[in-house]
């Protein structure tokens, strides 16, 4: 299980997650990255996996993003690409429980944030997001902190923090990625 959480504030994404992965309930703490940076165009995104262990690995090594969308182009369909193809890439590893893709991810880009699901992409208008085991303290921790002027970098790493406490599947380390603005 896991806990990840991100930020888009003025064009920046911040992401944070916790690193330990669980082997026939024995927690690893540090055993697994779970935020991965990728190419897209000219530029980058971020991505957060949550859900099967092997989904990161699909994600890192096989998913290719070809190109971003243009300055005046609305972003969602683009995410919506990304997110079926994720979920096509799911389904060839074998990665699916009860017919849908095991798993959710989080996407930043260019100071946007989605959640990626079964061939679906939900954008985030607000700037703020938490998946996982952990995600329902950790996203009341992140709204409390941003709504107290907490830098965005202190406040997703404290949002995780307080996700791993309350939750027995997520645990430290903390993976922490930032992706500016362009």
């Amino acid at each position: 299980m896991t806990t990840v959480v991100a930020a888009a504030v003025d064009g920046t994404v911040y992401m944070a997650a916790d690193t330990m992965i669980n082997v026939y309930d024995r927690p690893i703490p540090g055993g697994a990255r779970k935020i991965v940076r990728l190419p897209a165009g000219d530029g980058e995104v971020l991505i957060g996996v949550t859900g099967s262990g092997g989904l990161i690995g699909v994600v890192e090594s096989l998913l290719k993003i070809d190109g971003e969308p243009g300055p005046d182009e609305d972003p969602q369909q683009w995410a919506f690409t990304v997110a079926k193809a994720v979920t096509e890439l799911a389904a060839e590893a074998g990665l699916y429980e009860d017919g849908r893709m095991d798993g959710s991810l989080l996407l930043g880009w260019k100071g946007r944030l989605w959640t990626l699901v079964h061939a679906c992409a939900v954008p985030h208008h607000d700037g703020r997001t938490a998946l996982g085991s952990g995600e329902g303290p950790a996203i009341g921790a992140l709204d409390a902190l941003l709504d107290r002027d907490v830098p965005p970098e202190t406040a997703v790493v404290d949002a995780v923090h307080i996700g791993c406490k309350r939750d027995r599947f997520s645990g430290l380390p903390i993976q922490v990625e930032l992706l500016p603005g362009r």
